[in-house]
């Protein structure tokens, strides 16, 4: 599976490579008879599809950026000025795919809040938005209002309510972003389109996403001796020459789901995954690279992560300032972690929302 270009750069960090080591584990053949097709019952609306994750690919336009993920819900983000490390203003576009979804606009900001008036070029299109923490929300006519002029202007202004100037937003790329957002969902040449508008009905229904049968978590975690803790270490190759703090062992459908601190650069730490089974280990299975792991690595890692509530998380960041990076999220299935949602951003230019690019349903 591809992994981001700018994410292989930034991590190529002096750490261990968690893995190295061990051979990848032998897969397991599948044991399900096939069945006759007259036969096959009707398939179930919550029933696992066992979809192989394909995360989409965010493109670049200019001072935007977009991405959509396999159930078309696409965003669109405004970059700073690639030497402001502290954005004062930042502007979102989400609109999710199928017909009537429509676009809403979120502004952000340190201590951001409404109202809001916004101007394309010196002409004022939108006075309100609702507050949110850091943000202003434009939805309904206002957000498809200005949407619709973000394609034709150069520069996006905001004030606040006593008419002071807040920030500005180039809008250099963002007609070719949003034109690629009409084409993602099948939009382009219809009424529904932000950009290639057309004559055509905009019918085009949302993907269907797939679906992840996660097994409940219960039970209680085994206690991890120090000669095991060393062996797991030992097959991931971590780094054993500074105290990375102690090992995360938490319970896992009959299993110990065992996060490991392996190695560490100035802002990711490095956690191995293992499971413990009847006082065995192995390396834990997933349908996808995590964290900064290489998708054959015979250890996969998550990045500052935790497992809550049944979902175990990663934030691998591209730098300090977690304004690029990959953010995840995975459930355990009964044999392996499987990837539930991605989140990515390539350009570290300020945002600190990312782009969706995977999705999937969780049942439990």
């Amino acid at each position: 599976m591809h992994r981001p270009t700018l994410l292989a750069t930034l991590f190529l960090l002096p750490l261990a490579a968690c893995g190295d080591k061990a051979p990848p584990p032998a897969p397991q053949a599948s044991a399900t008879p096939a069945t006759p097709r007259a036969l096959a019952a009707a398939p179930q609306p919550d029933a696992d599809t066992g979809a192989t994750p394909r995360p989409g690919e965010p493109k670049t336009f200019r001072d935007w950026v977009v991405g959509c993920d396999n159930g078309l819900a696409c965003r669109a983000v405004a970059l700073a000025p690639r030497d402001a490390t502290n954005p004062v203003l930042m502007l979102v576009l989400d609109r999710a795919a199928g017909p009537g979804a429509a676009p809403v606009l979120r502004f952000t900001g340190p201590d951001l809040a409404g109202p809001l008036a916004v101007s394309i070029d010196g002409t004022q299109l939108a006075t309100g938005g609702k507050g949110a923490e850091n943000a202003v929300v434009f939805d309904g006519e206002d957000a498809a209002h200005i949407a619709a002029k973000l394609g034709t202007g150069r520069r996006l202004s905001v004030s606040g309510r006593d008419g002071k100037p807040i920030g500005t937003v180039s809008l250099d790329g963002a007609g070719a972003a949003l034109r690629w957002i009409d084409a993602q969902q099948a939009r382009a040449g219809t009424t529904g389109a932000l950009v290639a508008i057309g004559e055509k009905p905009d019918t085009a229904p949302a993907p269907a996403l797939p679906v992840i049968r996660a097994i409940p978590v219960r039970g209680e975690a085994a206690l991890l001796d120090p000669a095991r803790v060393a062996a797991m270490k030992h097959v991931a190759g971590c780094d054993t020459g500074r105290d990375l703090g102690q090992p995360q062992a938490k319970p896992l459908d009959g299993r110990t789901l065992v996060l490991l601190p392996c190695a560490s650069g100035a802002y990711n730490r490095m956690l191995a995954v293992f499971t413990v089974r009847d006082g065995k280990f192995e390396p834990a299975k997933f349908d996808a690279p995590s964290g900064i792991s290489a998708a054959d690595a015979p250890v996969q890692n998550v990045v500052d992560g935790g497992f809550e509530n049944g979902v175990l998380t990663s934030f691998a960041r591209g730098r300090g300032l977690g304004d690029c990076g990959i953010r995840q999220e995975f459930v355990w299935d009964g044999t392996r972690f499987r990837l539930a949602a991605q989140e990515e951003m390539r350009e570290c230019r300020g945002s600190k929302t990312y782009l969706p690019t995977w999705r999937a349903r969780v049942v439990r």
